[in-house]
C-alpha cells in the first residue's frame, strides 16, 4: 500500500443502500450540472493518469460507496466530512442521499481530454470472473483500469456540490474518496471538509 489516510469520522446524517445490479428501473443520469461536476476530480484518479488509451467508467452509479466493487479494495465508509461541512453542505448531503437511493446510467456527456467508454458492471463483472485483472486488461490493455462515481448532490441554488468517485488499476492500486465542490464567482473550485479518502 501506498498510503492510506482515515481520520476520525463524524455524524453527518447519511443514508446508504446496496449497489443493484441490472437494476431494470435505472434511467439515464442526464444532468449538464453532474457532468461538469464529474469533469473536475477526473483527471486526478489512478485511472485516468494511468490510461494510454480509452478510459473506462462504470455505466452504473454507485449508490453505497461501502459496497466493494470487482478488484477494489473496499472504499472508506461514510460519514467523511467535517462538521462545519456537514452544515454548509446539508443540502446537497440531502441531495446525494435522495439520488443515490437508486442507480442511475452514466450517459455520454462527459467533457475530457481522453477517449473514453461507458462499460455496464454485467460487462466488467464477467471479466473479473474470468481472471481478475488479467481478464480485465485483456479486453482493455491500455485503459488504466476503470473509475465509478455516484450521482452528484447539489444544493438547491447549485452553488455547493458531493460526489463519490473512486479507480481501480490494479490489486494495490487505487484511489477513492467524496468530493466537495463550490462555486465562486461562477466557477466550480473543490473545497477542504472531508476527512477520510483511501488509497492503495
Amino acid at each position: 500500500m501506498r498510503g492510506l489516510v482515515l481520520s476520525v469520522l463524524v455524524s453527518v446524517l447519511w443514508t446508504s443502500t446496496p449497489v443493484a445490479h441490472d437494476d431494470p428501473e435505472a434511467k439515464p443520469y442526464k444532468s449538464a450540472d453532474a457532468y461538469q461536476i464529474y469533469g473536475l476530480p477526473l483527471p486526478q484518479e489512478e485511472s485516468y493518469g494511468f490510461a494510454n488509451g480509452t478510459l473506462i467508467i462504470r455505466e452504473e452509479t454507485v449508490s453505497n460507496p461501502e459496497v466493494p466493487m470487482p478488484g477494489l479494495m473496499p472504499p472508506p465508509s461514510p460519514p467523511c466530512v467535517t462538521p462545519e461541512a456537514g452544515s454548509q453542505f446539508k443540502d446537497a448531503i440531502a441531495d446525494y442521499n435522495r439520488l443515490n437511493n437508486k442507480t442511475w446510467l452514466l450517459q455520454r456527456e462527459f467533457q475530457l481530454d481522453k477517449p473514453y467508454e461507458i462499460v455496464s458492471s454485467n460487462t466488467i463483472d464477467a471479466l473479473f470472473k474470468e481472471g481478475s485483472w488479467e481478464g480485465f486488461y485483456k479486453r482493455y490493455p491500455d485503459s488504466g483500469g476503470y473509475i465509478i462515481m455516484s450521482a452528484v448532490g447539489f444544493n438547491k441554488e447549485k452553488t455547493r456540490a458531493m460526489v463519490y468517485m473512486g479507480s481501480s488499476c490494479g490489486l494495490r492500486c487505487g484511489r477513492w474518496g467524496l468530493h466537495l465542490f463550490e462555486k465562486v464567482h461562477s466557477k466550480w473550485k473543490e473545497v477542504p471538509g472531508v476527512t477520510c479518502n483511501m488509497m492503495s
